[in-house]
């Protein structure tokens, strides 16, 4: 991954820098209370993309079953629906592995993809069920152009575990 068109004084001056802690205990906790949103909002908060979602994939259709937003916390949002072909989730479909893009307009993988003029940044993980099959996926992603570290994509993975097992669990329909 590369570092992208935010420099490194840039991500300081902004923010600080993701935790190297994984919080994967807390966000288990919260994923077996069916605090989806509550969970997002830590793995947000380790970065500086606006947005962190979980989506389940269907065949060639990708249902948002939560959605952080670092701008409007207080919103619960889930629920939406795309094709897979016009998401970035298409490419960890396809890969069976992370994907991740700091600007999709200088990135040559994305020319002529639906949300490249929308979704500037993404890093994003696969989530897997116990016998190994893509059932959905864990990502960041921005309006704008984000550095992506290595490090949060392992973070990203560290705790896709803990989302698929929300996904196969009896708490994923539990209030928020």
């Amino acid at each position: 991954m590369s570092a992208g068109p935010e420099s490194e004084e840039t991500i300081a001056a902004g923010s600080t820098a993701p935790s190297s802690r994984v919080p994967t205990a807390e966000c288990l906790t919260l994923l077996d209370r069916g605090d989806v949103h509550a969970a997002l909002g830590v793995l947000n908060a380790r970065t500086r993309f606006r947005f962190t979602a979980v989506y389940e994939v269907e065949g060639a259709l990708l249902r948002n079953l939560g959605l952080y937003d670092r701008e409007n916390p207080a919103l619960n949002l889930a629920g939406g629906a795309c094709d897979l072909d016009e998401s970035y989730c298409t490419f960890i479909a396809a890969t069976g592995s992370a994907f991740a893009t700091a600007d999709s307009h200088t990135d040559l993988r994305l020319h002529g993809h639906p949300r490249r003029e929308t979704v500037l940044s993404y890093a994003g993980v696969p989530i897997r069920s116990s016998s190994g099959r893509l059932v959905g996926t864990l990502c960041h992603y921005d309006g704008r152009p984000r550095f992506v570290d290595a490090v949060e994509l392992r973070a990203l993975e560290a705790v896709a575990p803990s989302f698929a097992a929300w996904l196969g669990g009896g708490n994923r329909n539990a209030p928020t």
